[in-house]
């Protein structure tokens, strides 16, 4: 069975590397009965290069502009899930546009939890670094206070993708009544 969504028409998962996002976003998606779309993924199939490679061919600005566009092509439609990378939130003028167009709710993990997920990864241009978890926490500092202007933050410590998808079902999902089956 389906859980019904009527408060957000679409839900857009906002947070740092690491957080589950798109594992979340996939799931959450399946349970509701939405579309799925993650914006690297769109971003790598139109431009036909992985994120590491469009960071190192064109830099961060260039991926940066090609997200924006990305992202305001995704969310004219509704009834979708909607993982953003980690930095796109950094753009006032993207985020104001993600809480227009749907239900913004952050991922949030401690800085350990993150290096735990993240220390392994060979994809993450971001961390690209002599010292890469001095570099994750230093962009963790700047990025969490945009993150926690969402219209929801939820932390994922300790918690099951499934766990994770149960909380936003939670928050999301019509208060009184509605949400019956008939």
């Amino acid at each position: 069975m389906k859980a019904r969504v009527s408060k957000c028409n679409n839900i857009i998962l906002i947070g740092f590397m690491g957080t589950g996002k798109t594992t979340v976003g996939k799931l959450l998606a399946q349970r509701i009965g939405y579309r799925f779309v993650d914006t690297d993924q769109v971003i790598e199939q139109e431009v036909g290069l992985s994120i590491p490679e469009i960071f190192l061919k064109y830099g961060e600005q260039h991926f940066r502009q090609l997200e924006k566009q990305a992202i305001r092509r995704i969310l004219t439609r509704s009834g979708m899930v909607l993982a953003t990378g980690g930095g796109a939130v950094m753009d006032p003028a993207n985020f104001s546009f993600l809480k227009e167009k749907g239900c913004v709710i952050a991922l949030d993990a401690s800085e350990n939890t993150l290096w735990e997920r993240l220390k392994a990864a060979k994809d993450r241009p971001m961390l690209f670094s002599d010292n890469p978890r001095e570099k994750m926490k230093s962009l963790l500092e700047m990025r969490r206070p945009v993150y926690y202007k969402a219209h929801f933050v939820l932390p994922v410590d300790g918690k099951s993708p499934q766990e994770v998808v149960d909380d936003i079902i939670a928050i999301i999902k019509p208060e009184g009544g509605d949400d019956h089956t008939e």
